[in-house]
């Protein structure tokens, strides 16, 4: 279902170098004052739906071991299969004739395991086999302990000195993030495993000699382990020269060795301030470039970057958009919008599995805008037509007996063509997920745009969830996709990412320049 923003805020209620814990809140569908947001405001698409930015900033602690948390794993097991087979979406096509074995004895093993687990955190761990036997990284389980934090602590001092002494790896060495506030030395251990241990820190919530986080390679990419996190979902770290980004939450600079290179200095300045690496500049007279690291929480931000150099993108020939490392979050790619359409953008119309919880939550999503009177200017953007469908599915769910409903898209309008940007390029990596692999997917409708770099993470296949599913245990989050994409089921991509148009293979620090000189020569066929 494509409906209106729904915002989410997030009330910080510790302070730490993680936040223990998180409250989300959110401005619902029910408010009908949402119906009078403006165009760019518009919920162009549910990939804004927050369950990958949930994951990054649900910071979950390990307990001390003196004083873990009692829960009965059974019930939490059981309640998390009953809900799984009812409502996930993608339940129907991932336990199949091959595939119902094998999830039969997982289950049967699981159930047995979950009799002899009476905490929390050893319930999270047995819980989340279950959850990852789908492989879909907008399925996610996570878990908030309660206790105080419990660190892993090295001798920081003795790995200085080891890493000073160089083995020519290029991550190995010492790492500051944009204001020079954490300090840390990278150092490789067995099992190709590479910890991220404080040398120091301005925030009194991290010590000398604590893991920050750890790495192990995946793929072209690294896997990161934040060791007071407890998520299902993998996450993902990468190294570009003196840079390391983690995901679209953080990057990082290396001083030791050779370290950055003045660009790489520059681009890490922009993550000062909160300013999560926003960046504009002109590339040369006829070139406009904005790079744009996460849409998590940076909406308003984007909003006002875009507005500060609209006059300079107007007037460019081309445009590029860097996306890489965008792990996704909002919709602050809507701002973009006016610069790369062609012609109006059809959403996708993603099916809902029926369930009697699933009906509940699309008919309270759709009561709003079938029950309430459309505001004139927004009109244009939900015309009668639209509604009328929107009508017609909300009395249908009422008494339906399909197994799926495909839910409309929303149509977004066009008033005219911009004559510039006549050429846009969209740069995307192995980092680029939920939202941002939505953004990637509606440009290919659009005629002046191209797309480069690498395939995408690969977490497109189901829609993110709106709501949480509730547990015995309230420290488990349960995230449960209730809607399928048109094309999971006969094309998906969450096991291969997107294709881009053009894939680069070169060094990182090239693809740029390569994308502008290509920008300028060659149209998409």
């Amino acid at each position: 279902m494509i409906i209106i923003l729904k915002k989410t805020c997030f009330k910080k209620i510790y302070k730490g170098p993680y936040p223990k814990q998180l409250q989300a809140c959110s401005i619902t569908t029910r408010n009908r004052n949402l119906l009078r947001y403006s165009y760019r405001k518009v919920l162009y698409l549910f990939m804004t739906r927050r369950i990958l930015t949930l994951l990054l900033l649900i910071c979950l602690t390990r307990p001390v071991s003196a004083q873990r948390t009692s829960c009965d794993c059974s019930a939490n097991l059981n309640e998390t299969i009953r809900k799984t087979e009812l409502n996930y979406a993608g339940f129907p096509a991932k336990v199949n004739s091959k595939t119902k074995k094998a999830y039969s004895l997982l289950v049967h093993a699981l159930k047995i395991k979950s009799s002899q687990q009476q905490n929390a955190e050893d319930c999270f761990y047995l819980i989340k086999q279950y959850v990852r036997f789908f492989k879909d990284k907008h399925f996610s389980l996570s878990y908030y302990p309660k206790e105080e934090t419990k660190r892993e602590l090295m001798d920081v001092d003795r790995i200085l000195n080891t890493v000073q002494a160089g083995n020519g790896d290029p991550l190995e060495g010492i790492w500051i993030n944009s204001d020079s506030s954490l300090r840390l030395v990278i150092k490789k251990f067995p099992n190709l495993q590479y910890k991220a241990i404080v040398i120091q820190s301005k925030d009194s919530g991290n010590v000398k000699g604590q893991v920050y986080f750890s790495l192990k390679p995946h793929h072209k990419v690294f896997l990161l382990e934040q060791y007071n996190v407890f998520g299902s979902t993998d996450m993902y770290a990468q190294r570009r020269g003196g840079l390391l980004q983690l995901w679209g939450f953080a990057l990082f600079g290396k001083i030791s060795g050779t370290g950055m290179t003045p660009d790489e200095r520059k681009e890490l300045d922009t993550w000062k301030n909160n300013n999560n690496g926003l960046d504009f500049r002109q590339l040369d007279q006829e070139t406009s470039y904005i790079k744009i690291p996460t849409f998590f929480n940076n909406d308003s931000r984007i909003e006002k970057l875009v507005a500060a150099n609209d006059k300079t993108i107007r007037a460019s020939r081309y445009l590029i958009i860097d996306l890489r490392g965008n792990g996704g979050g909002n919709s602050g790619w809507s701002f973009l919008l006016p610069y790369v359409m062609t012609g109006p953008i059809d959403q996708d119309s993603p099916k809902l599995r029926i369930s009697a919880d699933n009906i509940k939550l699309k008919r309270a999503e759709l009561e709003p805008l079938v029950k309430n009177p459309m505001p004139k200017e927004m009109q244009k953007y939900f015309p009668d037509s639209y509604v009328s469908k929107l009508k017609s599915i909300y009395e249908e769910l009422a008494h339906t007996k399909a197994t799926f409903i495909e839910i409309p898209g929303v149509r977004i309008p066009l008033d005219s063509v911009l004559r510039k940007p006549e050429r846009v390029a969209l740069i995307t990596d192995g980092l680029c997920g939920s939202s941002t692999e939505f953004f990637f997917n509606l440009m290919k409708q659009s005629g002046k745009t191209k797309r480069y770099g690498g395939n995408t993470v690969g977490m497109m296949d189901y829609e993110g969830p709106t709501s949480r599913t509730m547990l015995p245990c309230e420290q488990l989050v349960l995230m449960i996709p209730v809607s399928k994409m048109s094309w999971a089921d006969t094309h998906p991509i969450d096991q291969t990412g997107f294709s881009p148009d053009v894939k680069i293979s070169l060094p990182a620090a090239e693809w740029l320049n390569y994308v502008k000189q290509d920008l300028k020569t060659n149209i998409r066929q």
